[in-house]
C-alpha cells in the first residue's frame, strides 16, 4: 500500500514538474495551433501575412494572446526574403556616427525596412562582418566603417546585394558611395588660415588608413603648398579625445607653438582645446583651432569650436535614396561628393 502511495506521489510530482517546465518554456506555434483548434500551417500563414479567413485569424490571435506567444521574426528573416538592411559601423564611439545611425534608422524605417547593426572592432573583423550580414538575406548594406578594404569592397561590388559606402569610398571599385568632399574641405581650411595671415600650421590626424582622413590632409597640405605656406607639423593617429590631448601636450613642449591647428575631427579638437587652455594658452589669442564634423558639442560654450560641418542628414538621405534605387534594380552610381560647410565660432582669430 505504501509502495502504491509512493508511486502515485512520484507520478504526480513528475506530471507537476512537466507542467512547470512547459510554463517556463516559450510557447510554440504548435501550442498555438492546438489551443486555437487549427493547423500549424494556419498559424504560420497568419503571422506571415498570408491569406487566411477572418475567423481563423481571430482564433489564432486569441490563442497567441492567451499563451503569450510571439512569432520568431529572425526565423522568418532566414527562411524568406527579409526587409532587413545591414548597417556596418566601425567608429561608433565618435559622436558623429550615433547621429548618423539615428538618421539611418528613421529614413529606413520610413520606407518599411528594419536595421541590423554590425559593429567592427578593427580591420580583421570586416571580412567576417560582411559575410555575417549577408547570411541574414539582407536587402542591402550601408557601410560607414573605414576598415572596409579593397578586397572586401570588390566582393561587395560583385554581390547581388547592393552595398552603399557612407562617408568613404574606394578608388577603382564600382560600389556606390556618398561622402563629404573632404579634399575640398581641407583646401577650405588652408585658405582660411592663409587669408588670416597664419604661418605656422599644425595638423592632428585621425586614422592614417581612412580615406576621409587622408583626403582632408591632402586638401589641406596641397592648398598650403600652392599658396606658398609652410608644410604643417603632423601629430595623432586616430579620432579620440585622448589622442587630441596627447598631441596638444607634445605641441606645448616645442620652443614655438603653432599659430593655427587643424584637427581632422571635432573629438580631436576637444582634447587639444582642453589641454591647451589648461596650460594657460589663449585660444584663439595664441593659437587658432579648427575641427571637423560639427557634432552638437562643438557649439557648447565650453568649446565654441570653429569647424567644418558635414551635412549628415543630407548625406544619409542621399545614401538611402541610392540604396533604394539599387534595390529596385539600378546599377551602381558614381561617387557622390557633398560639400562641407564652414561654421565660424570662437576658436578662430
Amino acid at each position: 500500500m505504501r509502495a502504491k502511495r509512493l508511486a502515485k506521489h512520484s507520478t504526480s510530482a513528475a506530471v507537476q514538474s512537466w507542467f512547470e517546465m512547459k510554463k517556463r518554456q516559450q510557447p510554440s506555434s504548435i501550442d498555438v495551433a492546438h489551443h486555437a483548434g487549427v493547423s500549424q500551417s494556419a498559424v504560420s500563414r497568419t503571422f506571415s501575412g498570408q491569406s487566411v479567413s477572418d475567423a481563423t485569424r481571430d482564433k489564432v490571435l486569441r490563442a497567441a494572446d492567451a499563451l503569450g506567444y510571439r512569432p520568431n521574426a529572425l526565423l522568418r528573416v532566414i527562411s524568406q526574403q527579409s526587409n532587413l538592411i545591414g548597417v556596418v559601423m566601425g567608429e561608433i564611439t565618435n559622436p558623429f556616427y550615433p547621429e548618423v545611425l539615428e538618421a539611418l534608422l528613421i529614413a529606413l524605417e520610413e520606407r518599411g525596412f528594419r536595421v541590423m547593426l554590425k559593429h567592427l572592432n578593427g580591420a580583421k573583423d570586416a571580412d567576417a562582418a560582411i559575410e555575417e550580414v549577408l547570411a541574414y538575406k539582407v536587402r542591402g548594406i550601408i557601410v560607414t566603417s573605414s576598415y572596409l578594404g579593397s578586397e572586401i569592397a570588390e566582393r561587395c561590388a560583385k554581390s547581388d546585394v547592393p552595398v552603399v559606402l557612407f562617408n568613404r569610398f574606394i578608388h577603382g571599385i564600382p560600389v556606390s558611395a556618398i561622402t563629404c568632399d573632404n579634399v575640398d574641405a581641407g583646401r577650405m581650411v588652408a585658405n582660411l588660415f592663409m587669408d588670416r595671415g597664419f604661418r605656422r600650421p599644425a595638423f592632428i590626424s585621425g586614422s592614417p588608413d581612412a580615406n576621409s582622413n587622408l583626403d582632408r590632409k591632402k586638401g589641406f597640405f596641397d592648398r598650403l603648398a600652392e599658396r606658398g605656406g609652410a608644410a604643417p607639423v603632423v601629430l595623432g593617429d586616430e579620432h579620440s579625445y585622448d589622442v587630441g590631448a596627447k598631441a596638444a601636450t607634445e605641441l606645448l613642449s616645442w620652443p614655438e607653438l603653432p599659430d593655427c591647428l587643424f584637427c581632422a575631427s571635432d573629438v580631436l579638437a576637444f582634447g587639444a582645446l582642453d589641454t591647451l587652455r589648461a596650460a594657460g594658452v589663449s585660444v584663439p589669442g595664441q593659437i587658432s583651432v579648427v575641427g571637423f564634423d560639427d557634432i552638437p558639442m562643438a557649439a557648447w560654450g565650453a568649446f565654441n569650436l570653429t569647424t567644418l560641418r558635414q551635412p549628415r542628414r543630407r548625406m544619409v538621405q542621399e545614401a538611402v535614396d541610392v540604396l533604394m534605387s539599387r534595390i529596385n534594380g539600378s546599377s551602381a552610381t558614381p561617387i557622390r561628393l557633398v560639400p562641407a560647410e564652414l561654421v565660424l565660432r570662437g576658436t578662430l582669430k
